[in-house]
């Protein structure tokens, strides 16, 4: 399975990122804001697609989500630190971008242990009162799901993940049980932006998750407490939430993933206020 929208999409240039490169629990990290505790005290974890800090339009995203909610917003490169594969073999991606297999980075599952030790560790760091969230694009959008489903400390009660949001995901099509337990275990708030034409996550099979979680766990804010959403993006395609082009020129312009990708982050932003603030 190949992601070929991933490298159609447009680098971002309206603007510099803005945060700093830090190590944070051992691990090479992008921070963006978090320089005023008084707004908020919480942190957002976001686990990128497979272009991690290579991609500059990460750091723009976790930006924009640091400066709209207040949080603090961390960005592991746990990609490239512990991919493995991914660091040697990162030049084929701009050598032949359409005819190398996504799969060929690493699934997710191969660095997901790191990431579940990063996680506990950036929440054991919080001030009182302070509450952890995750995003997922692409790639990041399966360890963020089984994040959910994680407990703050091993063999403890207190659940790890307060709020989610996730992106044109990859993966987790496959792992339908996977996402059933991320929101019913601790009843963690699940959203999803879903580009319509997707080649794997797309609107049908959106629409075959919400009927399985209703079946499940009944309907989003019924009396069961489970809060959940899938917004359809029309027109959209794999990696809208990250790399649509913006400001381009009416010729080129792509109204439908830009709407998507600024729609995406209204989702987004307004998910982590209500949740996380």
């Amino acid at each position: 399975m190949s992601c070929p929208d991933c490298f159609r999409g447009a680098q971002h240039n309206h603007t510099e990122p803005k945060g700093t490169i830090e190590t944070i629990h051992g691990i090479k990290t992008y921070v963006a804001g978090g320089s005023d505790p008084s707004r908020s005290k919480s942190t957002i974890i976001y686990l990128p697609d497979a272009f991690s800090l290579k991609l500059v339009n990460n750091k723009v995203l976790a930006d924009e989500y640091a400066t709209q909610t207040g949080c603090k917003v961390y960005i592991p490169d746990v990609i490239r630190n512990g991919g493995g594969v991914l660091t040697k073999i990162y030049t084929i991606f701009l050598i032949l971008p359409e005819a190398v297999p996504f799969m060929l980075f690493g699934k997710p599952e191969n660095v997901y242990p790191q990431i579940l030790d990063y996680a506990r560790a950036v929440k054991k760091d919080l001030p009182a009162g302070g509450k952890l969230g995750v995003a997922g694009f692409c790639w990041g959008a399966w360890p963020s799901t089984k994040l959910c489903a994680e407990t703050a400390t091993p063999g403890g009660s207190e659940r790890l993940i307060d709020a989610q949001f996730n992106g044109h995901p990859s993966y987790i099509v496959n792992t339908p049980d996977m996402v059933v337990d991320a929101i019913k275990k601790f009843k963690v708030p699940y959203s999803v932006a879903v580009a319509e034409e997707d080649m794997q996550f797309n609107k049908a099979e959106a629409e075959k998750m919400e009927a399985r979680l209703r079946d499940d766990i009944g309907v989003s804010g019924g009396e069961q407490g489970y809060i959940y959403e899938f917004r359809i993006y029309k027109g959209c395609k794999h990696g809208f939430c990250v790399r649509a082009p913006l400001g381009k020129t009416k010729k080129e312009h792509d109204s439908e993933n830009e709407d998507g990708y600024h729609g995406s982050l209204k989702q987004a932003v307004e998910w982590w206020n209500k949740y996380l603030n």
